[in-house]
């Protein structure tokens, strides 16, 4: 068998050959994505949710397959780890500026003469001249300082009462809770809700329930609602906002890459009673993160704007 012919110097200059690993990264998620996706229709047919078995799985079979699965998975996560990094070395690939150009052309001639200079230092004083006639007479002066106030006089009658003072700040709605005790979670495909046990500063019409996962705002308005998500690794999952049990789209990071840091803000118009909700949620199959300790794992923050 021959050897690849190959040119000894490809036609690619620096930003081609950027976009080039850039697509073949893109190239690989998507044969990764389908080496998972027969990986759960392999699961699907030992366990009979796909049609074609005949007399059914021994349990051997279940256990061989789901091993194999699991090897597989695993296998995608460490190629995962490394299209990340490959990728995030591509986007970070310096622009070098091309060489100088030629020098452009000679400009008009400037004019002659140049501006005047300063004005040189005054000169000696000459001799002091005769005593000349007395000038007319100048103009009145300013007027000399203010003097000592008066006595006080007499207290007036009082006035008609002012306009009610204004309502509090919109800010006046704010809540803002956290978990930094960390700890493991399994991750549904339908989604986790996550807790904020440690800290809770909440205005009175903010309210935190279900086990620190549900936040009620009781205030009708446009609120600005932002999150943090921190785990110890990088791993496929996703975030997204709940609200009135509905997912929101622009919340959403989905689980595209591997990330050990998620974070998403958005404004939306809630009325009384709404609820918002943090949840973690895998693509495929189940999966686990460990949430950080001693500092951010989780963190929520809901202000009104108007």
């Amino acid at each position: 068998m021959s050897l690849p012919q190959f040119t000894s110097t490809p036609d690619l200059d620096r930003q081609s050959a950027i976009n080039q690993v850039i697509s073949s990264t893109a190239s690989e998620e998507l044969a990764l994505s389908h080496i998972i996706n027969t990986e759960g229709e392999k699961i699907q047919y030992a366990i009979g949710s796909l049609p074609g078995l005949v007399g059914g799985s021994t349990i051997a079979d279940v256990l061989d397959i789901n091993k194999s699965a699991g090897d597989m998975l695993g296998s995608v996560l460490e190629n995962q780890m490394i299209l990340t990094g490959k990728l995030s070395e591509a986007l970070r690939a310096p622009v070098f500026l091309g060489a100088a150009g030629p020098a452009g052309p000679t400009g008009p001639k400037g004019p002659d003469t140049g501006p005047a200079g300063p004005v040189g230092p005054m000169g000696a004083a000459g001799p002091v001249g005769p005593e000349g006639l007395p000038g007319p007479v100048g103009d009145m002066g300013s007027a000399g300082p203010t003097g000592p106030a008066g006595a006080e006089g007499a207290a007036g009658i009082a006035g008609p009462a002012g306009p009610a003072a204004p309502t509090p700040p919109p800010s006046a709605t704010a809540g803002f809770a956290a978990n930094t005790a960390g700890g493991l979670i399994t991750v549904l495909v339908a989604g986790t809700n996550l807790a904020f046990p440690s800290t809770k500063l909440l205005s009175p019409d903010i309210t935190l329930t279900s086990g620190d996962t549900l936040f009620t705002v009781n205030t009708t308005g446009l609120y600005r609602i932002s999150y943090h998500v921190n785990i110890t690794a990088a791993v496929a999952l996703g975030t997204r906002l709940v609200i009135n049990g509905a997912n929101i789209p622009q919340s959403t990071i989905p689980p595209a890459i591997a990330l050990s840091q998620f974070y998403n803000e958005i404004e939306v118009s809630l009325t009384a009673g709404a609820t918002i909700q943090l949840q973690m949620y895998a693509p495929l199959l189940a999966g686990a993160a460990t949430l950080l300790g001693g500092g951010i794992g989780t963190s929520m923050m809901i202000i009104r704007l108007g």
